[in-house]
């Protein structure tokens, strides 16, 4: 069931109606996604906050447990999905996606099993994982934290002042990954771009939770947003060199840096963390802007989950760059947004991960020659 988030506020049948597919069960497993990040993790601590509330006991499972782009603490993630029972004891909810090409295998069954399942979400994509009156869409929504902000709205629930700091902390990444807001270098607040001040809904419910917050709450939400403020003399360097690594497609549209598997220099990092994130982050959109014939830039890179591509199209060609390789590449998995996205493997070996990696360019050659 596709929702509509934007009216003010959502219709009060459907929000107790998801409350009380949550709340019916005994125990609910809260699942995020592979790679998830601060509005991911802010949702799940958000509901994992409503069950408390209600006496229902809950987890918070991802396959990246290892990654805490949590705000605040590290404890976040209950439990990994290498850990998993072999059924679900209860509900199962999954936030901030609905396709099953952004969680691992393991994880996918472990969610079919589910006998009650329930998804709130703002991506489209190829496979939802629900079908029916269990699933919560809103693909106009910027933020996942934005949807369930929306979700508490209509059930007049007015949750304490750390919930709203996550949600606040969810939504802003968000939003600057969005391009809704900017981060200068020294800024303290994000400055709001032109698209969030056209964007009514965004407006409103950001606007809304910042009036709600202590300045020194949202001071330190964006210092703790704010990474490239704070590199290290080894995190600069490394940021530094990775336009000198970067490689192109055919005809150009197409520019990537590959970090091998076992690479010193990533690992003395600490590997995929939030800080080595952020720099990909920059990487990617800095290629994008300053090369005009570039459509879309990726890094391929370690997890501890598994290698994986992240990019960034300022054509907004993700999706359907993704759905091109499938049609070729079957195994692989990946999903995201129109203008940026990931995917990834399940193994580390070497070798599979350069046949990974080759298969993965020459699909994306072969999309941007096609066009």
């Amino acid at each position: 069931m596709e929702v509509s988030f934007q009216a003010r506020p959502i219709n009060i049948k459907r929000a107790e109606y998801l409350k009380s597919q949550l709340l019916k069960s005994n125990f609910v497993d809260i699942v995020c996604h592979s790679s998830s990040d601060e509005d991911t993790i802010a949702s799940a601590r958000a509901m994992k906050w409503l069950l408390d509330k209600n006496n229902i006991p809950s987890r918070i499972i991802s396959d990246s447990a290892d990654k805490t782009f949590n705000y605040k603490n590290g404890d976040t993630l209950d439990i990994s999905s290498q850990k998993l029972p072999n059924n679900p004891s209860g509900t199962v909810l999954c936030v901030d996606f609905s396709e099953y090409t952004r969680v691992s295998s393991e994880l996918k069954k472990y969610i079919e099993k589910a006998k009650n399942l329930v998804c709130i979400d703002h991506h489209s994509g190829p496979e939802p994982i629900l079908h029916g009156n269990n699933i919560y869409v809103d693909l106009s929504a910027k933020s996942c934290s934005g949807i369930i902000l929306r979700f508490f709205e209509a059930l007049k629930i007015n949750p304490p002042e750390k919930i709203k700091q996550f949600l606040y902390c969810g939504m802003s990444d968000d939003l600057k990954k969005n391009k809704y807001l900017e981060f200068a270098d020294s800024a303290l607040f994000p400055a709001k771009t032109k698209e969030f001040m056209q964007d009514k809904n965004t407006k409103y419910l950001y606007t809304k939770i910042e009036n709600e917050l202590p300045t020194d709450d949202k001071i330190e939400v964006n210092k703790h947003l704010n990474i490239l403020m704070s590199l290290n003399k080894s995190e600069k360097m490394f940021k530094d060199s990775l336009p000198e690594k970067i490689q192109y497609n055919s005809n150009g549209k197409f520019g990537y840096v590959i970090i091998p598997a076992g690479d010193e220099q990533w690992n003395s990092l600490g590997g995929d963390n939030k800080r080595t994130s952020a720099i990909l982050r920059n990487f990617r959109l800095s290629a994008l802007k300053n090369n005009s014939n570039l459509d879309s830039a990726a890094v391929f890179y370690p997890t501890n989950s598994g290698y994986r591509i992240s990019i960034h199209s300022k054509g907004n060609n993700v999706l359907k760059m993704f759905e091109h390789i499938r049609k070729y590449f079957p195994e692989f998995s990946g999903g995201g947004h129109p203008e940026r996205g990931g995917g990834g493997n399940s193994g580390l070996n070497p070798q599979e991960c350069i046949r990974w990696t080759n298969s993965v360019i020459n699909c994306i050659d072969d999309f941007y020659k096609s066009r």
